[in-house]
């Protein structure tokens, strides 16, 4: 039972490394998006507009692993899934995508993936208001 005890602990490791990595090179991408924001000052407003937009979606992507590493320590210290701050993930991914996507720059818009990110944003956040309404309600009952 202990092997598997570590193996587990083993396994938290890894993804957090992995997590870590990938933080790493998100912010290493969003430093080189800003420098890249910086040479295109003066340009014409299309191309400094795609450097905005680019910046921020790195930006976006940092925010998403920082979350994704705040859950994993979570639910290493609690020992249980916290499903508020997944859905907080959820919903940091989703603003991404949406203003990625929405935006005037992008030059792939459909308007059928449009609606399915609207909506699926929506549903998310949906159940994010349910869960924190709930919350309140469930310390009440343990106390």
């Amino acid at each position: 039972m202990e092997t598997l005890r570590r193996g587990e602990y083993l396994v938290y490791l890894l993804i957090l490394l992995l997590t870590s990595f990938l933080l790493a090179l998100s912010l290493y991408m969003a430093f080189s998006r800003v420098y890249e924001l910086f040479q295109n000052i003066g340009k014409p407003p299309d191309i400094l507009g795609a450097s905005i937009y680019n910046v921020l979606s790195d930006v976006f992507l940092v925010v998403v692993f920082v979350e994704l590493i705040d859950t994993f320590i979570t639910y290493i210290e609690q020992k249980r899934i916290v499903v508020y701050k997944i859905i907080d993930v959820a919903l940091v991914a989703l603003a991404r995508e949406l203003f990625i996507y929405l935006a005037p720059v992008n030059k792939e818009f459909s308007i059928d993936k449009a609606v399915a990110l609207v909506g699926a944003t929506f549903v998310v956040g949906v159940i994010d208001y349910l869960q924190r309404r709930a919350l309140p309600a469930e310390r009440r009952r343990r106390a």
